[in-house]
């Protein structure tokens, strides 16, 4: 039986992960870690730590390494971005000597994690992305709005790292200078935040793994609706309430090639967000590193176990690449999920349409209720 650490075992992703390594069928023993005291009840796994959180580095260290030599752990699958560097740095330091992990080097964890310089390497490899200006001051704020600007359309004001890393959750599609400039001095993101175009097309991902550089199964999905858009000023939250599996070998041409760009030899996971330009042009505004989506249960039941294909490469297995590595997960498969509600598998747009109807004027053309 193998031993497997999920940290953030209370959270979205934390669960998710566990629910795939359970429907994987194979001996494994979960343990779950969570700095939330108030999460753990949350946790799928077979035992639960509370631990410190990962920014106290001496405590999460000492954390990790006691529950490993307790529970003999093989596997540790961080769940969160700064879980993930903390284990890779522990990893690194030689400081979990008997436990594996699948994650990618530091310096490429250091490079995604930073949106202004993960841009910089997708520009030098001529990767489309959106138009960016890093905001050190008042009037780099000013030359967004006078250069990014189409029409009336807003300027996304975000920060320029990820969550726990910077600034990475506070994105805003501004319209108005004045209201950009309270926003990023509300967060104190003077050189900690970025500008960039408004891409109003499908907001798509790409995710894959690898094993020492070679690829081995990916898939690919489209957000269609959000949960809980009324609490975020940009109506995104990060978790989707709607997503649908997609083929699009255009997208994932430009994963691919945006994984290759900030690392020669990929290793463990890897998540590509794309936005399309209003003519459907893909740009690539951010990679993840070394962790899955927090809907990676989707994929899943969807077709493929990433989660359990991670713990396979830690554990040093010869894993084979699928003959056709971007045919892991097939396309026109929803997942649906809300707050308390779901998660349900719709295979097809079809799935939708057999529940009666009443109230709808035949008459109108854009199928809305009538008024």
């Amino acid at each position: 039986m193998t031993c497997v650490l999920v940290t953030g075992a209370g959270g979205p992703l934390g669960v998710n992960v566990t629910r795939s390594l359970r429907a994987s069928g194979a001996p494994l023993r979960l343990i779950g870690t969570d700095a939330n005291r108030w999460h753990l009840p949350l946790s799928l796994c077979d035992r639960t730590y509370r631990i410190p959180f990962a920014r106290e580095r001496t405590g999460y260290a000492r954390a990790l390494r006691e529950i490993a030599a307790a529970e003999s752990v093989d596997v540790i699958v961080p769940t969160h971005p700064v879980e993930v560097r903390a284990v890779a740095a522990l990893r690194d330091a030689g400081e979990l000597p008997d436990v594996g992990t699948a994650l990618p080097r530091t310096r490429v964890l250091e490079v995604a994690d930073d949106k202004v310089a993960t841009q910089r390497a997708l520009q030098q490899a001529g990767i489309p992305v959106p138009r960016t200006i890093s905001l050190g001051g008042p009037r780099d704020l000013q030359r967004a709005f006078d250069e990014l600007r189409d029409g009336d359309g807003p300027v996304w004001v975000r920060g320029s790292g990820a969550p726990g890393l910077g600034i990475g959750g506070a994105a805003l599609p501004c319209r108005d200078l004045g209201v950009a400039t309270a926003w990023v001095e509300h967060h104190g993101g003077w050189g900690k935040m970025a500008a960039s175009e408004y891409l109003p097309g499908a907001n798509l991902t790409w995710m894959a793994a690898f094993a020492d550089g070679v690829l081995l199964a990916s898939g690919a999905r489209e957000r269609l609706e959000y949960v809980l858009p009324h609490v975020s000023p940009s109506g995104i939250t990060g978790a989707p309430a709607v997503s649908r599996t997609v083929a699009r070998p255009e997208l994932a041409r430009v994963g691919r090639a945006s994984v290759d760009a900030i690392d020669d030899r990929p290793h463990g996971v890897y998540f590509v967000d794309v936005k399309e330009s209003s003519d459907g042009r893909p740009c690539v505004t951010e990679i993840n590193a070394g962790r899955c989506g927090t809907t990676i249960h989707f994929y899943t039941e969807a077709g493929f176990n990433f989660p359990h294909l991670l713990v396979r490469v830690a554990r040093g297995e010869l894993v084979e690449p699928l003959p056709e590595p971007a045919a892991a997960i097939p396309p026109d498969l929803y997942w649906v999920r809300t707050l308390d509600c779901g998660p349900e598998l719709v295979r097809g747009d079809a799935g939708f349409d057999g529940y009666p109807e009443a109230g709808f004027d035949d008459s109108a053309d854009s199928g809305e209720p009538a008024s």
